[in-house]
């Protein structure tokens, strides 16, 4: 009953949290897609208004049918949807925002999406379903069969038992494995129970929650194996309780914080200060340039180049921009590769070595379900940049031809729509490499129960 009054009061603070952040994330989007069709209509009724002549003509620059206008003061939302089980775990989501809005012109979109986070609550993480199943589960699994054979021993009462026809590894297992299922059913209601009192859809995410349940479990049968093998010592409870927090230490913290400092040091990241001062300078540089700049690209592009030389182009400024950024893209690009390529290599280490610890399998294949890992916000990051170009792509020939917006026009600019769908699943390699876990502690078992002799078990 304490264990019961326990999980469920630290599982309905993580849920909890989780909710919190998540309805925070959803509601931030909503309110940018919201500002983005109002600022759509009113912009709309502006162009209706001054083809209808129920407006006077503005100067060029306050037209708002010019297409720079729509372009640079309108851009979509392009935003990263919450997945159904984001409460699960925060993963990389207290790290980076969720949502863009790329613009006509400036390529800053590319050097990150970081946000500005308090610095103590990244250090100490977020206090969530995954927290509490990575870090503190393990304790009270540990709490609850430390002393499963040493107190049998203690009291007298092993040596009545094992003078029954059945042997020490049967009678232990049978009893860690009792313990593992009471323990199992009270974690799995309570998370169940409280995602149901939340409004978290886990009944219409099945095979999510499925897998949920499945990695969760198998996590806390390891820790009970764990048990169960420090147990056929013959420790005291003394020792095996010492034993059994040493291991905690090595698997869950230890062993996470060696892989994470390794990535740094071997793969250390340029500074994204001195990146995006060189996209500054390199900024400066071609703007100052952009006529002559601009004459090349018309010679790169000539489908751009004017029909009618003698007419003014109204977006004169901009096409020079345009052209600027292609010369501005390829001097900072190397500085860009350098960064990405090291962000590359500290997650191919950081996936490498995750098999090293269960923790670190469970923690990814939380985040892999949740949506929140370190390869959704590469691909989101990508969808962005991917449409920063559709947009930029959209407005670019009709500003070259000298083209205005139209009120219909609205209905056709281009939106995005995000999807996880290629993003490679960690989840299955994660549970292998718990389940292959689970089968060393057991061989770990039967060599100890083997080489241990029944009469040191027995001894005081």
């Amino acid at each position: 009953m304490i264990l019961l009054i326990l999980f469920l009061g630290i599982t309905v603070f993580a849920v909890r949290n989780g909710k919190e952040k998540v309805e925070d994330r959803m509601a931030t989007i909503t309110k940018e897609k919201e500002k983005m069709v109002k600022l759509d209509r009113k912009m709309a009724a502006d162009i209706d208004s001054l083809n209808k002549n129920l407006k006077p003509a503005p100067e060029a620059r306050q037209d708002s049918r010019a297409l720079d206008k729509i372009g640079w003061n309108a851009p979509r939302v392009v935003a990263m949807d919450a997945q159904p089980l984001a409460v699960v775990s925060t993963g990389q989501s207290d790290l980076f925002t969720h949502y863009a809005k790329p613009k006509i012109y400036g390529e800053a979109y590319t050097l990150g999406f970081s946000e500005l986070s308090n610095p103590v609550q990244l250090l100490f993480g977020s206090f969530d379903l995954a927290f509490v199943c990575i870090y503190l589960l393990p304790l009270l699994v540990l709490g609850f069969s430390y002393n499963v054979l040493s107190a049998e021993k203690e009291s007298g009462v092993l040596r009545l038992t094992l003078a029954q026809p059945i042997s020490l590894y049967q009678w232990l297992f049978g009893k860690l494995l009792l313990r593992f299922f009471i323990l199992t059913s009270i974690v799995v209601a309570s998370i169940l129970f409280w995602l149901t009192i939340f409004d978290i859809d886990w009944l219409g995410n099945m095979a999510a929650a499925t897998k949920l349940i499945l990695l969760v479990t198998v996590y806390i049968f390891f820790w009970f194996l764990i048990s169960f093998l420090i147990n056929l010592f013959g420790n005291s409870s003394g020792s095996n309780a010492v034993t059994l927090i040493a291991v905690w230490v090595v698997f869950v913290l230890l062993i996470p914080s060696i892989i994470s400092q390794t990535a740094n040091s071997f793969y250390p990241v340029p500074s994204r200060t001195i990146m995006i001062h060189e996209y500054r300078e390199a900024k400066a540089l071609a703007e100052k340039k952009a006529d002559e700049i601009l004459k090349t690209y018309y010679r790169e592009h000539p489908e751009y180049a004017p029909k009618d030389t003698t007419q003014h182009n109204q977006y004169s400024w901009w096409l020079g921009n345009f052209a600027a950024s292609d010369v501005i893209n390829q001097s900072v690009q190397p500085v860009l590769d350098d960064y990405n390529e090291a962000l590359n290599k500290q997650q191919s280490w950081v996936n490498r070595l995750r098999f090293l610890s269960p923790a670190i399998l469970l923690q990814d294949g939380l985040n892999d379900l949740a949506g929140t890992s370190p390869a959704h916000y590469t691909d989101f990051r990508n969808q962005v940049i991917a449409f920063a170009n559709t947009w930029r792509h959209y407005f670019i020939p009709r500003m070259f031809n000298n083209e205005k917006m139209q009120a219909e026009d609205f209905g056709s600019l281009p939106t995005h729509s995000y999807s996880s769908a290629q993003v490679p699943s960690h989840y299955p390699a994660d549970l292998m490499g718990l389940l292959f876990f689970l089968t060393l502690t057991v061989a770990g078992s039967v060599w100890v129960y083997r080489r241990n002799s029944f009469e040191n078990v027995l001894s005081v």
